[in-house]
């Protein structure tokens, strides 16, 4: 098999998104719908926010998210590997929009098809957001610019994207997470910043990350 090439609109098709969800239990050896989904969303959303903002933090302009004008390579196994938007909006300003508009449709399908509910979905698209800006900006040398830009992004997006949320941690800034990846669900340690985790050992973990950056 090998890698597939399809429009953005395949994200938002039930009988496609079925798919998805089905490479994702077999990848994580769940056969819990729910947590196979939310997995997808996690991967598929540092993928899909990568490409969509990192431009914006390099030079300022903001790729147009429309699914009619995306490409998406879905890898061997499944997983959304790549996506390549096919233009440019005309202002930063219209991207939150515009962001919402592509994303609603993916989201409530994915939701309709694996069971998982919006909010939680939602969540992880603010983390994604947060982290691709701030890994972007970090790069650039000015991580402080990244948390500024990521939460102008997410509150300008609005409800029910909960707001993104940092702490700095020996003066670096991380993103310090609102949604859970279930991740633990399927065998696997939770992540460094999980929400879930006692406060206590969230932050040690979260410190013993910072110091890798």
């Amino acid at each position: 098999m090998t890698e597939r090439i399809l429009p953005g609109t395949a994200l938002a098709d039930p009988a496609e998104m079925e798919r998805f969800v089905a490479d994702s239990r077999a990848r994580w050896s769940t056969s819990d719908n729910r947590v196979a989904g939310t997995l997808w969303w996690y991967s598929t959303s540092s993928v899909v926010f990568t490409s969509l903002l990192t431009r914006l933090a390099e030079i300022d302009l903001a790729a147009d998210p429309a699914l009619d004008r995306l490409r998406v390579h879905v890898g061997e196994d499944g997983r959304v590997v790549n996506v390549y938007p096919g233009g440019l909006l005309p202002d930063v300003s219209s991207l939150p929009g515009a962001l919402r508009s592509a994303l609603s449709p993916v989201l409530e399908t994915l939701s309709a098809v694996s069971g998982v509910r919006l909010p939680p979905l939602w969540a992880i698209t603010t983390d994604a957001i947060a982290n691709a800006l701030l890994r972007a900006w970090r790069e650039l040398g000015s991580p402080a610019k990244g948390v500024e830009q990521a939460s102008w992004l997410v509150a300008s997006m609005g409800s029910p994207l909960p707001p993104a949320r940092f702490v700095e941690l020996e003066g670096k800034p991380l993103v310090r997470r609102v949604s859970c990846c279930l991740i633990d669900h399927a065998g696997f340690a939770p992540c460094a910043s999980c929400p879930h985790q006692d406060p206590a050992v969230r932050e040690s973990r979260m410190l013993e990350a910072s110091r890798l950056l």
